[in-house]
C-alpha cells in the first residue's frame, strides 16, 4: 500500500485527490492549509470564531465515495437571504466544530458521514492568520489581503503568521509515515506557502524518507508569480523546506487559443509556466491539462479569481502514481 500525502489547499488539492482516490492500493492523507480567510470561509471564521472550513470541504468532497448528490450538496452555494454566497459544506463543518468540540473532531465526523477514502488533516489546529511583510515595510494581514495585493513588484521580506502556529501531531505522523509527499499544485503564496511556514513543518519534512513530488502550476498569477518558470517555483519551495525536490511534474500540453486569450486578459502576459529546467533528471514532462470547462456558482464571491486552465485529475494522479 502506497502512503501518499498531499499538501496544499483549494482547487489544486481537490484535483489531485479526486484522481488518486481511484487507486485501490493507495492510502491517502490530505494536509490542508488553515490560512484561508476569504469568501464564505472568511465570514464564518470572523462571525463564529471557527477554523477555516473551505479548503477542508473541497478535500472531503474530492475523497468522498458517497453519491453524486451529496458531493453536489457539500459544494452548493445559497443564492438568497442572509446565507447568500455561503457553501452548505462550510456551514456544515462550522456547525460540526461547535457540536464535536473541536475542528479536528468535526472533520473526523464529516469524514465518516461522507464516507471518504483516506484522511483530511488540518496542517495546524491553531488560529493561523497569515502575515506578509513586504520589502518596502508594508505589512499584509490575512490570506485574503495577500491574495489581492501585487506583492511581486515590491518583493516579500518575510512570510509568517501573526501568532505562533504549530504543526498538528496527526500531520507530523502522516508526513513521517509517507512514501510520497505531493506539494501543490495551487496558489503559491496563499495555498502552498501557508503550510510550509507552520512551526515544525520544515523539520518534519527533512526527517521524512518520502519522495517529494512537486506538480508545477500551469499558469502564473498576476502580481504574484508573473513570468515564473518551473525553476522559480521549485527553488522557492526548496528554499523554504531546506530539502531538494525528488520529482517535478511538468505539463507538456497546450491550452486552446481561446483559453489563452481569456487568461492573458485576466492575468497578463507570460501567463503560462514555461519549463526552464530542461535536462534536469527530476523533470517528468507529461500531458496534464484538463479539457473540462469549470462551472462556477453565480453566488461565489471569488469566482472571478478561480482558474479555468486546470490540471486533469486522472492525468495528474497517474503521473504521481507512476512515481
Amino acid at each position: 500500500m502506497k502512503k501518499i500525502v498531499t499538501i496544499g489547499g483549494g482547487t489544486g488539492s481537490y484535483t489531485v485527490l479526486r484522481g488518486l482516490k481511484k487507486y485501490t492500493d493507495v492510502d491517502i492523507t490530505a494536509i490542508v492549509s488553515m490560512a484561508d480567510d476569504g469568501g464564505s470561509t472568511g465570514v464564518l471564521r470572523d462571525e463564529l470564531g471557527v477554523l477555516p472550513p473551505g479548503d477542508v470541504r473541497q478535500c472531503l468532497v474530492a475523497l468522498s465515495e458517497h453519491s453524486d448528490i451529496v458531493r453536489v450538496l457539500m459544494n452548493y452555494r445559497f443564492e438568497d437571504g442572509t446565507l447568500a454566497g455561503h457553501a452548505f459544506g462550510n456551514i456544515f463543518l462550522a456547525a460540526l466544530e461547535k457540536v464535536a468540540g473541536s475542528f479536528a473532531h468535526g472533520v473526523e465526523v464529516a469524514s465518516d458521514i461522507l464516507r471518504i477514502k483516506g484522511k483530511v488533516l488540518p496542517v495546524t489546529l491553531d488560529n493561523a492568520e497569515l502575515r506578509f511583510v513586504l520589502s518596502n515595510g508594508e505589512v499584509l494581514e490575512g490570506e485574503n489581503s495577500v491574495n489581492h495585493t501585487d506583492i511581486q513588484s515590491v518583493g516579500v521580506a518575510s512570510y509568517e503568521f501573526q501568532k505562533p502556529v504549530s504543526i498538528s501531531s496527526a500531520t507530523r505522523e502522516a508526513i513521517l509515515n509517507a512514501n510520497i509527499i505531493v506539494i501543490g499544485p495551487g496558489n503559491l503564496y496563499c495555498s502552498i506557502i501557508p503550510n510550509l511556514i507552520v512551526d515544525g513543518f520544515k523539520e518534519v519534512i527533512q526527517q521524512s524518507k518520502a519522495r517529494l513530488v512537486v506538480p508545477v502550476n500551469l499558469t502564473n498569477k498576476k502580481g504574484h508569480t508573473s513570468g515564473f518558470g518551473t525553476k522559480a517555483y521549485v527553488a522557492l519551495i526548496e528554499s523554504m523546506l531546506g530539502r531538494t525536490v525528488d520529482y517535478i511534474l511538468v505539463n507538456n500540453e497546450s491550452p486552446t487559443e481561446e483559453q489563452l486569450i481569456q487568461y492573458i486578459a485576466q492575468e497578463g502576459e507570460e501567463v503560462l509556466v514555461q519549463n526552464d529546467m530542461t535536462g534536469d533528471v527530476r523533470i517528468l514532462e507529461v500531458p496534464l491539462l484538463s479539457n473540462e470547462t469549470p462551472q462556477f456558482s453565480k453566488t461565489d464571491a471569488i469566482q472571478h479569481m478561480r482558474s479555468f486552465i486546470r490540471h486533469d485529475s486522472d492525468k495528474l494522479a497517474e503521473a504521481i502514481y507512476r512515481v
